[in-house]
C-alpha cells in the first residue's frame, strides 16, 4: 500500500480586492475541514492572503507568484486542497493551483468553497488543472478523494464530487494545533479576533445569498461544546473578540437559551459577536445578553415591505419590521450593542422603496441614547444566488442591469466590479448612487442618535472618519 498522503489546506488570497486588507483572519472553514482530516492524514494549514498578501497590481501578482512558488518548492505535499471561498478568490485560486501543478505534475489538487458550488464548470480547464471540484460539505468527500489517490493516483480528468451533509453528531472538535505553527509565525502576539462555527445550515433562501447552495437543515454543536470551543479559542490565542460565523445563530430557542446560560457562567473576558434574526431573540435572551460583552448583528437588509418580499427575507414584512423595532428598543434599554445590516440597490429597488427604508431608519434615529448601529452597503452580485439564476426575470420586470455578470474573471477591482448593477429603470444613470446621497444626508442624525458608548464603538470599529468628530475627541 502506498504511503499515507500529506495534505496542504490553503486559502489562496484574492487579487484586485483592496478592501479589508488590514482585517484578515484565520479561515475557520479550512480549520473545520482540517480538524476532520487530521484523524486520517498529516495536514498542514496555509493562508497565502496572510502569509504573502493580497496583490492589487500586475507587479504585486508577480511577487505573489514568486513567494507561492518558493513556499511550494520548500514544502512539498501530495494533495493541495484549495478554498475558493468566494468568487473574489477565483483568480488567485487559478494562479496557486497552476504553480503547484507545474512543480508537482503527479500530485493532486482539490478545490471547494462557495464559488465551486456556484460555478463548478469554472474549474474545468483544458489542461485538467483541478483533479476534483467538491460541492457541498467537504469532510467525507475529501477523505474519500485522498484515499482513492493513495490507491490509484490522479484521475484522468476533472471530476465533480458532491459532498455528503454531516450530521451534528458527526462534527469533530477543532484541532487548534493545526494552526499553531502558522499563528506563531504570523500572529506572534496572539490573534485579536477568532471566528468559530457553532452550527451549520440556514433554512432561509434569501435572494442574494450563496448560502442557499448548501444544505439548509440547521445543525448545531451541543451548547456545552459550543461554549467550550469559543472559550478555548479565546484563551489559547488571547483573542479579544470571538465571532460566531454561523449563517443563522440560535435558531432553536432551547439550544439558544442553554448556550447563553453557559456562556454567562464562564464569564468571558472577550467580546462575542453573532448574527441572527429578530425572530430568534426574546426578552429573556436580551436580559442575559445585557450581562455579556456582546454585539448582536441583524441582517435586516431592507425596511421596505416590497423589497423584503422580493429578497425572500420574510413572508410577513410588516410583522418582521415591528418585531425588530420592539427588539431593538429592548436592546437599547439594556445597553446592548446591536447592528442592522442594510443592502441598497438590490435588483428591483426603486426610489419608492428607498424612501420607505429611510423613513423607517429615520424613525429609529429618533430614539434617544440608542445602541443601534446602521451599516449599509450596495448590492454585490454573486454567482449561485437566486438573483443570479433569475437575472432575466429582474431585467424584464424591473429593468435591472447586470453589467459585470462574471466580474470574477476580470483584471480589475473585484469589489467595485461586483457592485456594477443597476437595480431598476427607476434608479438608472446618476440615480444609481441615490441611496448613498440619502445615507449621507442622515449621517449627523445617525451620530446624534447614538449613546456615547455606542458612538465610540461605532467610530472605532465601523466609521473611522468619526474619529475626527469633536464628540469623539471629548470622550
Amino acid at each position: 500500500m502506498a504511503a499515507t498522503p500529506t495534505v496542504l489546506l490553503a486559502y489562496p488570497s484574492s487579487f484586485y480586492c483592496p478592501i479589508g486588507i488590514d482585517d484578515v483572519d484565520i479561515k475557520t472553514s479550512l480549520l473545520v475541514l482540517g480538524s476532520y482530516l487530521s484523524d486520517y492524514f498529516p495536514v498542514t494549514y496555509m493562508d497565502f492572503e496572510i502569509a504573502v498578501g493580497r496583490p492589487n497590481s500586475a507587479v504585486q501578482i508577480k511577487r505573489f507568484e514568486r513567494k507561492v512558488r518558493e513556499y511550494f518548492s520548500d514544502h512539498p505535499f501530495d494533495i493541495l486542497g484549495l478554498s475558493c471561498w468566494t468568487s473574489m478568490s477565483y483568480r488567485a485560486t487559478l494562479v496557486v493551483a497552476r504553480i503547484f501543478r507545474e512543480l508537482y505534475p503527479d500530485k493532486l489538487i482539490v478545490v471547494g468553497g462557495y464559488h465551486p458550488m456556484a460555478r463548478p464548470e469554472d474549474f474545468r480547464t483544458l489542461d485538467n488543472l483541478f483533479d476534483y471540484v467538491v460541492t457541498g460539505e467537504g469532510e467525507t468527500a475529501f477523505r474519500e478523494i485522498a484515499e482513492q489517490f493513495q490507491k490509484s493516483g490522479r484521475p484522468p480528468k476533472t471530476t465533480l464530487v458532491e459532498g455528503k451533509t454531516a450530521r451534528s453528531d458527526q462534527f469533530v472538535p477543532y484541532n487548534w494545533e493545526l494552526i499553531d505553527p502558522f499563528v506563531r509565525t504570523h500572529f506572534p502576539n496572539g490573534m485579536p479576533k477568532v471566528y468559530v462555527y457553532l452550527s451549520r445550515g440556514c433554512p432561509f433562501g434569501c435572494s442574494f445569498c450563496m448560502e442557499s447552495l448548501k444544505d439548509r437543515h440547521w445543525r448545531p454543536l451541543e451548547p456545552e461544546e459550543a461554549v467550550e470551543q469559543m472559550h478555548t479559542a479565546a484563551t489559547k490565542y488571547g483573542a479579544r473578540i470571538v465571532g460566531v460565523a454561523d449563517a443563522c445563530f440560535g435558531l432553536r430557542p432551547v439550544w439558544r437559551k442553554e448556550f447563553l446560560k453557559r456562556l454567562t457562567e464562564v464569564k468571558p473576558s472577550y467580546q462575542t459577536i453573532f448574527e441572527t434574526r429578530p425572530e430568534y431573540l426574546d426578552e429573556d435572551d436580551v436580559e442575559v445578553l445585557a450581562g455579556l460583552n456582546v454585539e448582536v448583528q441583524f441582517g435586516i437588509e431592507s425596511c421596505s415591505p416590497d423589497m423584503l418580499l422580493l429578497m425572500h427575507k420574510t413572508r410577513q414584512p410588516d410583522k418582521y419590521l415591528q418585531r425588530f423595532e420592539r427588539l431593538s428598543r429592548m436592546l437599547t434599554q439594556h445597553r446592548v450593542l446591536h447592528r442592522a445590516n442594510i443592502i441598497f440597490n438590490h435588483p428591483g429597488e426603486t426610489r419608492r422603496t428607498l424612501t420607505e427604508t429611510f423613513a423607517v431608519i429615520d424613525r429609529f434615529m429618533e430614539i434617544p441614547e440608542s445602541y443601534l448601529m446602521w451599516v449599509w452597503r450596495g448590492y454585490m452580485h454573486y454567482p449561485g444566488c437566486e438573483l443570479d439564476r433569475k437575472r432575466e426575470y429582474f431585467e424584464h420586470t424591473f429593468g435591472s442591469q447586470f453589467n459585470s455578470p462574471e466580474w470574477w474573471r476580470e483584471e480589475r477591482d473585484q469589489y467595485l466590479a461586483s457592485l456594477e448593477s443597476v437595480p431598476s429603470s427607476d434608479l438608472a444613470g446618476d440615480q444609481v448612487e441615490l441611496w448613498g446621497r440619502m445615507a449621507g444626508q442622515r449621517e449627523q442624525a445617525f451620530k446624534n442618535s447614538l449613546a456615547t458608548p455606542a458612538f465610540r464603538y461605532a467610530a472605532e470599529k465601523y466609521f473611522p472618519e468619526w474619529l475626527n468628530d469633536p464628540r469623539y475627541r471629548k470622550i
